[in-house]
């Protein structure tokens, strides 16, 4: 006789519940990461959200315990389910490292690559301490924190010395390691100059933010122990969700 390949019908039903949360998970996440859902905004309660994802309360609470889990929700007892506010104290300091900042707030980034050109220095040739006409690769980078964009920055790096920055840090994943795999060891925070304005449409959409909402804008260079300058850019953080601070130790001008 041979074996029966049907699955049992209360593992079969498990598979599906189990599908139909990961889906409810899934949806919730990117609503609050574009913002549909704001930080501090309590959520439609139990029953508003398990009628509209026609599911049992069992399954939607199977969903948001995800989230909970993620860093995405916060139950309050007696009051409701709220996104949790994201706000990480960032540090500006001699060694100025993004995923050791947000690491030290209890959270990981993530920071991903948009863009990579080689272009004239321009703009840079003053930080960097290089000709108008010297060539620069240009890194456009957006780091996230929870999956919702916190940061995005312009940095440029003089060539030939960091030729291949782009491609180092597809490999690597960071400014750091994609600088170490280039041969500088390490590298410190010369100047950073703090400012805020609003950002331009292209900004706000990158930043999954309205236009209305102000950001905070570091532009900074960093050096090599020797004091050559290996990077100079441009970061842009949401105001919402970032707190900066210099840490005394920094000597930053």
């Amino acid at each position: 006789m041979q074996p029966s390949l049907e699955m049992p019908e209360d593992a079969a039903l498990e598979r599906v519940r189990a599908r139909r949360w990961e889906a409810i998970a899934q949806a919730l996440r990117e609503e609050i990461v574009t913002g549909r859902f704001a930080p501090g905004e309590r959520l439609p309660n139990e029953t508003a959200l398990a009628q509209r994802f026609e599911v049992n309360r069992h399954t939607l609470r199977q969903a948001v315990q995800a989230l909970v889990r993620e860093g995405h929700l916060r139950v309050v007892h007696g009051s409701g389910t709220y996104v949790r506010e994201l706000v990480l104290d960032y540090a500006l300091q001699r060694r100025t490292r993004m995923s050791e900042n947000v690491a030290q707030a209890g959270e990981r980034a993530q920071r991903e690559l948009l863009a990579h050109e080689r272009a004239s220095a321009g703009e840079w040739s003053g930080p960097l301490k290089v000709t108008a006409t010297s060539e620069v690769e240009l890194l456009y980078t957006r780091a996230s924190v929870r999956g919702r964009p916190i940061g995005i920055s312009t940095s440029a790096f003089p060539c030939p010395r960091l030729a291949g920055m782009g491609e180092a840090f597809v490999v690597h994943g960071a400014i750091t390691a994609a600088l170490r795999a280039l041969g500088i060891a390490d590298y410190v925070r010369v100047r950073s100059t703090i400012s805020t304005r609003l950002p331009t449409a292209a900004e706000a959409d990158a930043l999954a933010r309205p236009v209305t909402q102000p950001v905070l804008v570091v532009q900074y260079m960093n050096a090599d122990l020797s004091g050559v300058p290996v990077e100079a850019g441009t970061t842009l953080f949401a105001a919402d969700a970032v707190q900066l601070t210099v840490d005394a130790e920094g000597d930053l001008r």
